[in-house]
């Protein structure tokens, strides 16, 4: 975890909390892991494999790549901090990946002070919506 970028800050008790807390889920390519539109109340690093997002941008249209991931890349933070549906879909395109999660309370108890950095972080997304 320590490898993640947005928990290197997290000093060791609480990275132990963290660890104690999360799941994990093996996924096959051409998994979903997130749709678009859902609900959301998990939020997800990739451990093993490769992912990426798709969104729709234009009504009608098929979903555009958006982003990749890789190993120690995290998604689902959107939902969870802006109480929103899912922004995309996360699709795998390995053959395996390896996920570990957290649910909503979970992160809102562990990660809540890191919650800044990750709203920064969203900002991000929002070249890819039409206002």
């Amino acid at each position: 975890l320590k490898k993640v970028d947005i928990l290197s800050t997290i000093d060791p008790y609480e990275l132990m909390q963290v660890c104690d807390a999360l799941k994990t889920a093996s996924f096959t390519k051409g998994d979903y892991i997130i749709k678009e539109g859902e609900l959301g109340d998990v939020f997800y690093i990739l451990e093993e494999g490769e992912c990426i997002a798709t969104k729709v941008i234009e009504p009608g249209k098929a979903a555009q790549e958006i982003k990749r991931y890789k190993v120690g890349e995290y998604f689902g933070e959107r939902a969870l901090i802006k109480g929103e549906p899912r922004y995309a879909n996360i699709e795998v395109t390995s053959e395996l990946a390896k996920v570990i999660s957290l649910d909503r309370a979970s992160f809102k108890r562990l990660l809540g002070p890191i919650e800044p950095l990750l709203k920064r972080n969203i900002e991000k997304y929002k070249q890819f919506v039409k206002e």
